[in-house]
């Protein structure tokens, strides 16, 4: 990477991650979440991937509070479905720019914990520099999409009855509705829900009256009497594996945002059981005492969401605590993995902390802290996250 001193002067630097060129036609700005903006696409493996050459893309920004920040998240397309840095093909793709994360590895931890559950697809990713129309942007993480896809969200997609949902507060989708039931994870219960496939110009209002139906149909079970039968209770309806697994996820990372709910994926296959995956959205709150107290001497999620009322039932606590017991001894081996990427980032830290520093705009966020660890260096941060990863789990297994 060449980058350009306040002198004027420039100089190369090697991060050891791969470099992800990209050029806007014209060198036209990416200000908008609406509008693609045409451009190109290289990359240079380096040593560990393939390069990849000039390749027509469509780029523009993405995100939702992320977008706010002054390094911008990025979604593109290419033409056609296209390998990426040893990732499968496909068209869709997503430069997450972990602005407001101290340790850069929040999202890429999460995503490592949530392989080694039974999760059926997890978004991969890579680490690597970005150089936009010329400028050195700092470290972005490459992943993919969550999009229903062979390689992704594998559900049959000429079916009828297979939909990809998200709960997000946001509430910004085109086709949304909100589900009501006393019971859930507040008083109005109120559980927001969109429809993310079909995409938005495939999807019917039949299709749509269908998706909200399946759904409603759960949880009125859930939520009715005799919710905890074996025979005819929740259970005929939900892959209770993979909702033992999301939680536990979201619960080890100390994620609040199950809570919100915000970015809550979930998905049907051929009108089958509910089940909950892909995981998405842990740079912000995850593994921080500061955004979630509550972490330091407790469980966050317990009463997130339907996790209120599936904790209702004894059969399922025990399963949680039992599965919990089942990957305890390989969740405490990741703290390598912690290690690992410290390793891998050190440099590239470095300098994307001279261009961008959290702690310089917490105005944006109200003044308020973001992760608790603005002020620190990436070094002491990611030692922080490790120390709090190692005490979540005694902390579940004393809850649990």
């Amino acid at each position: 990477i060449i980058v350009k001193s306040s002198s004027a002067s420039s100089y190369p630097v090697y991060t050891g991650l791969p470099i992800v060129y990209i050029n806007t036609k014209e060198g036209a700005p990416i200000n908008s979440k609406e509008d693609w903006v045409t451009a190109t696409i290289s990359i240079s493996g380096l040593d560990e991937y393939s390069d990849l050459k000039e390749t027509p893309i469509s780029i523009r920004g993405r995100g939702n509070t992320t977008w706010i920040w002054p390094k911008k998240p990025y979604t593109f397309k290419f033409e056609s479905r296209t390998e990426v840095l040893g990732m499968p093909k496909h068209k869709r793709w997503i430069l997450l720019a972990n602005f407001m994360d101290r340790t850069l590895m929040r999202n890429a931890l999460a995503f490592h914990l949530s392989e080694l559950t039974s999760l059926s697809w997890t978004p991969k990713n890579r680490y690597c520099e970005l150089m936009l129309n010329g400028k050195h942007m700092g470290n972005y993480l490459l992943t993919e999409q969550i999009r229903v896809d062979k390689n992704r969200v594998a559900i049959d997609e000429d079916h009828p009855q297979s939909f990809l949902f998200e709960s997000d507060f946001h509430y910004d989708n085109e086709w949304q509705w909100r589900e009501y039931f006393e019971s859930s994870w507040q008083s109005s219960g109120n559980i927001p829900f969109s429809v993310k496939f079909p995409d938005d110009d495939d999807l019917t209002q039949e299709g749509f009256d269908a998706a909200k139906s399946y759904i409603h149909n759960i949880l009125t079970v859930l939520y009715g009497s005799g919710f905890d039968d074996p025979v005819n209770g929740y259970r005929a309806h939900m892959d209770m594996d993979s909702f033992v697994d999301y939680w536990i996820v979201y619960e080890l990372m100390g994620n609040h945002e199950l809570n919100n709910p915000g970015s809550v994926y979930s998905y049907v296959d051929s009108g089958g059981k509910w089940t909950a995956g892909p995981v998405w959205d842990f740079d912000w709150g995850g593994l921080s005492y500061s955004t979630s107290p509550q972490a330091k001497t407790g469980l966050v999620c317990w009463d997130a969401v339907w996790y209120a009322r599936l904790n209702d039932d004894p059969w399922f606590r025990s399963k949680l605590s039992a599965r919990w017991n089942e990957l305890l001894p390989v969740f405490r081996q990741q703290t390598q993995f912690i290690d690992d990427l410290k390793a891998k980032l050190t440099k590239s830290a470095a300098l994307n902390f001279a261009m961008w520093n959290p702690a310089e705009d917490a105005s944006q966020n109200g003044g308020k802290i973001i992760n608790g660890d603005e002020n620190m260096t990436f070094s002491d941060a990611v030692d922080r996250l490790r120390k709090i990863y190692t005490e979540r789990m005694d902390v579940i297994s004393s809850k649990l």
